[in-house]
């Protein structure tokens, strides 16, 4: 998005660049899904969604549930019907989410969702990360951040993609990082979560970032990137790329 830049009121005062005609962004809910790539493809995950993949989603997480939820608010789930529950709870106007199933060759293997929803601003957060042993560490997990994050700049309209997570969670923090994502801060006594104290770290990636971060994956993500066995001949540069990590952080 081109903007004007910012310029100085006639009492000296310093303001914002101008955004030309400016609309609201997209709700995730108002295109057509689901959202295919290469190497995976995410569908909605919500009240209508079969029985089989529930339960696949369910079982994918039970041999690292005691250390897979640690940094969530939500999980372990004891049964299908508990996590039935957390999935219809995301349904709700006040939850604000949008949660999608992540299927690889048609197994479904994890969840994202988009969360903090702000049409009338064109901020959005991506989160509920949540990938299970089967996903991690594969080409199909970039790729279902890179398909969030295409459908929200390139078709919803979006001014900026927020990561929040626990400023413990240090594989989450990473994982940011590797993206794209510009580390911005980190909110001390942010929430109270299962019982303990929770500080929140916060990255960005701007629609102007996109621009130049989207070539990168597409180039990451191509298959002449990886070898017979699947591993990555080159690294993803992302956030080398991304022109705000060669910017000092503005001080107040």
């Amino acid at each position: 998005m081109t903007q004007v830049p910012s310029v100085t009121d006639p009492i000296e005062q310093p303001i914002g660049d101008i955004v030309p005609n400016w609309t609201p962004s997209l709700h995730p809910l108002s295109q057509t899904h689901p959202l295919q790539g290469q190497y995976c493809r995410l569908e909605l995950l919500n009240s209508q969604t079969n029985d089989t993949i529930i339960q696949q989603l369910f079982d994918a997480f039970k041999p690292t549930e005691q250390t897979h939820f640690t940094y969530v608010a939500y999980g372990p789930f004891t049964t299908t019907d508990e996590f039935k529950e957390f999935i219809k709870s995301k349904e709700l106007p006040s939850s604000g989410t949008v949660l999608y199933c992540i299927l690889v060759n048609d197994i479904a293997v994890g969840f994202i969702s988009f969360l903090r929803i702000n049409q009338q601003n064109g901020s959005i957060e991506i989160g509920n990360v949540s990938f299970s042993e089967k996903l991690l560490r594969t080409r199909a997990a970039t790729e279902a951040n890179f398909l969030m994050l295409q459908y929200a700049f390139d078709i919803l309209g979006y001014r900026r993609l927020e990561w929040k997570c626990n400023a413990l969670n240090a594989k989450s923090c990473r994982a940011a990082l590797r993206l794209g994502y510009q580390y911005e801060c980190t909110w001390i006594k942010s929430e109270v979560c299962k019982g303990r104290s929770r500080d929140n770290a916060w990255f960005s990636m701007i629609d102007d970032e996109w621009a130049v971060i989207k070539p990168e994956f597409q180039r990451w993500l191509n298959s002449n990137n990886f070898d017979s066995n699947g591993q990555q001949l080159t690294k993803l540069n992302s956030a080398q790329i991304n022109p705000r990590s060669h910017k000092k952080a503005d001080k107040i």
